[in-house]
């Protein structure tokens, strides 16, 4: 009511219980609702909605501007927190989980801080931003929900930093349908499918996390996704470090992939992108795999200390190669075959124990510039710096 708008609401229980459990005999659905030019305290409460609409919180509207802390709402029939309407509001220290929906949604502008917050056991995604939802979410830790750990969709834009992500029952982060965000400083980890996703036209920046020991791939780039990764320690993923494939055209700079199960980068099936300046090295797989028409732009890498292959062009791989250093692999630096056709040029290639360039099976391959070779089988012979199995 009038004057209530600083109120201090704290140490208490508060239950929306309705007996129609739908929207047919009330008409709000939530449990806690703060509106417009409202800045009140909720501070230590328990929080507790069986309705299966609307939220157990609810904050929205100019002005609408909170401080939530120390509060459990968990075990809601709906969404947990509800940020919306351009509501702003500083959320810390609470336990979001166990709730139907959502831990948290922002849309509509909304555009929170929430710090510290534990977002678990959800039984959809933990926290989703959508419709033009913003926020700063740092340091909270965000694991074990049904669906993807933090999920960004149409033109959302949130900032997370220094947030642990892990354990997702599918994704950690999830980023589609024209999705943006900065994703800084964070711990990736332990989740069932990719630790970051990105499609569909979205425009994410991933920058400086560990993303680590996936069940799947580490950062997985698909219809016609773009993003910029950079300066991310990438490792130890059961697929690819990154992987990019149909139509997707990410820059991809400055990060280390290494020690995974599978390949260091896979780009496949029209796949594009920059890719430079990154370290990629001791992966069970190739270094880089390039197949099926995609064309990325490799320069200026480190690729090296691979169990197979350091750059392997196959099944129409194509694109370009250049001012790389390829070096210390099990198998040979760089392999073409089956109709790849990539241009090669100012590359240095060392010691590869099959071999500098292996081209055979139909492999095509443009070496344009001279190539400076280090291993012994390559340099037997001083005319001798490609090496062709013609078959």
């Amino acid at each position: 009511m009038e004057g209530s708008e600083d109120a201090y609401v704290g140490y208490m229980t508060i239950r929306f219980n309705p007996d129609d459990k739908s929207a047919q005999h009330h008409n709000a659905h939530h449990c806690l609702e703060i509106t417009v030019n409202c800045s009140p305290i909720i501070d230590h409460c328990i929080i507790r909605s069986t309705c299966t609409v609307g939220s157990a919180v609810c904050v929205s509207g100019q002005g609408a501007c909170p401080t939530i802390k120390h509060c459990n709402i968990s075990d809601c029939e709906n969404v947990g927190l509800y940020i919306t309407d351009h509501a702003q509001g500083i959320y810390e220290d609470n336990e979001i989980s166990n709730n139907a929906l959502a831990g948290i949604w922002v849309k509509n502008h909304g555009n929170p801080i929430i710090r510290r917050n534990h977002i678990h056991h959800g039984r959809d995604v933990g926290v989703f931003t959508f419709d033009h939802g913003m926020g700063y979410f740092e340091s909270c830790n965000i694991h074990r929900n049904r669906i993807a750990g933090f999920e960004v969709k149409a033109y959302a834009n949130p900032t997370v930093v220094r947030c642990e992500i892990h354990h997702g029952q599918t994704g950690g982060i999830y980023v589609h349908e024209k999705g943006r965000g900065q994703f800084i400083e964070n711990k990736i980890y332990a989740n069932n499918f990719a630790g970051v996703w990105i499609t569909s036209n979205s425009d994410p920046t991933i920058r400086g996390n560990s993303i680590f020991n996936g069940n799947q791939g580490g950062v997985y780039i698909f219809g016609d996704g773009r993003g910029l990764i950079e300066g991310n320690d990438i490792y130890g993923n059961a697929l690819a470090g990154i992987q990019i494939r149909t139509n997707s055209c990410p820059i991809v700079r400055h990060n280390k992939i290494h020690d995974g199960q599978h390949g260091g980068i896979y780009v496949h099936e029209k796949g594009q992108g920059v890719i430079e300046e990154n370290e990629v090295y001791s992966n069970t797989l190739a270094g880089v795999w390039v197949t099926t028409g995609s064309t990325p732009v490799l320069r200026r890498n480190r690729i090296h200390s691979g169990k197979q292959v350091g750059v392997y062009f196959y099944d129409n791989g194509h694109g370009v190669l250049e001012d790389n250093d390829i070096y210390n692999h099990m198998y040979s630096g760089v392999q073409i075959r089956t109709g790849s056709n990539p241009k090669i040029r100012r590359n240095k290639i060392w010691g590869g124990q099959n071999g500098g360039i292996l081209v055979y099976n139909s492999g095509i391959g443009c070496p344009l510039q001279r190539h400076v070779y280090r291993d012994s089988q390559s340099c037997r012979n001083a005319n001798l710096s490609l090496f062709l199995k013609c078959q």
